[in-house]
């Protein structure tokens, strides 16, 4: 019984397949269903082969990208430096300070220090016009000068830098006279002064601007900086930094003398404004032969190649026929560049129409024959075609 069943199946499967074929075969143009039932090879039309035997090429090449040379950018000399000078911070109003067993008086002094971090050898002068006792001054808290002085003039007191705050306080007192309950030990300072040298950092940086269109940017393949930092050694130095963009690109102290090229990524790269930043931490530089070097994408071509047999050829020598080449673009309005190059013939496109045709007889060889396209403005093509067209 199951095989009777599986037989039907089978047999109704075929008919199906039978029935889909011989609807193919009724669909099909008349001169083709009679080919394929005579077992007989389709002939094409006296125009198809007219047309044929015309076209050396025809092909579509649609968008072309032009890339134009993005220009080097020069950046000017540099010189960093930091300048150091000894500049007065703060001056105290003369007063007096002194203990005895019946009369004491002591001194505090507030002074600011606005540039810490540049500030360095910070000192504490004055002169002692009475100096009896022994003179203690604090800074902050901390003992900082403590002993007798025996004349007018006195040697600068050191203020050590891990003393210092930003509001800082300094305390003067005199010691006590003892059991010498009639007398008592005074100190009348003036000329009171706190000195330090202050290091200008202003200097120690220098900014530069470049510009790229956003077609330079598009073109970019490659970009280096190159320059040369001088400077006398490396231990005068601190740590060179360069940013683009706000982005670091190179920090660290450089071999003095010695030409430098570092790659930028194109990623530190906007259009438009490009910020580019020299900044030391501690000496002198100068940086020099300083330059942006750029290396383009390759132009986007298009080659095609094509055959020309000897009868054609010799319709194109014989005067019957030429070789036309025709571009069709698409009509944008405007103006259309491009470098064509024909079996190493070149033909110069400039050209606003839609339509650009030219006789190329010259440049067709019999047997292996090849077109460039190479733009130089974006080029939206519809069609190239090279086609032998009848005098």
């Amino acid at each position: 019984m199951k095989k009777a069943q599986g037989g039907l199946n089978a047999a109704i499967l075929v008919a199906v397949i039978a029935g889909l074929i011989i609807l193919y075969i009724l669909f099909l143009p008349a001169q083709e269903r009679e080919a394929l039932l005579e077992n007989k090879t389709v002939k094409k039309s006296s125009s198809d082969d007219k047309e044929d035997e015309n076209t050396l090429l025809s092909v579509f090449p649609n968008r072309l990208e032009e890339s134009s040379e993005v220009e080097d950018k020069d950046i000017p000399n540099i010189f960093l430096f930091e300048t150091t000078n000894a500049k007065e911070l703060e001056r105290i109003n003369p007063f007096i300070v002194r203990k005895g067993w019946f009369d004491e008086k002591t001194k505090t002094a507030a002074f600011t220090m606005n540039n810490l971090e540049t500030t360095d050898n910070v000192i504490l002068s004055f002169k002692a016009k009475k100096h009896e006792g022994i003179l203690t001054i604090k800074l902050n808290g901390e003992v900082v000068f403590e002993n007798n002085i025996e004349q007018e003039t006195v040697a600068p007191i050191k203020l050590k830098k891990d003393l210092l705050k930003e509001d800082n306080s300094l305390d003067f007192t005199v010691s006590s006279v003892g059991l010498k309950f009639w007398k008592t030990n005074e100190y009348s300072l003036e000329d009171i002064k706190i000195i330090g040298d202050i290091t200008d950092r202003s200097k120690q940086e220098s900014r530069n601007i470049f510009t790229l269109t956003s077609k330079d940017l598009a073109n970019i393949e490659e970009a280096n900086l190159r320059f040369v930092p001088y400077c006398k050694s490396v231990a005068d130095v601190g740590t060179l930094d360069i940013t683009i963009n706000e982005r670091n690109l190179f920090s660290a102290v450089p071999i003095c003398d010695d030409a430098y090229k570092q790659p930028i990524p194109i990623g530190l790269l906007d259009a438009g404004e490009n910020k580019i930043i020299f900044k030391t931490s501690r000496g002198s530089y100068s940086v020099e032969q300083i330059k942006i070097e750029f290396e383009e994408k390759e132009v986007e071509k298009k080659v095609y190649f094509f055959e020309a047999n000897q009868s054609q050829i010799d319709d194109i020598e014989s005067g019957d026929k030429d070789a036309i080449l025709r571009l069709e673009f698409v009509d944008d309005k405007e103006n259309k560049m491009a470098d064509i190059n024909i079996n190493d013939h070149f033909i110069t496109l400039d050209d606003d129409e839609r339509i650009f045709t030219k006789n190329v007889n010259e440049f067709i060889k019999e047997g292996n024959n090849f077109i460039e396209i190479r733009p130089r403005t974006r080029l939206d093509i519809v069609e190239l075609s090279i086609k032998l067209e009848e005098r």
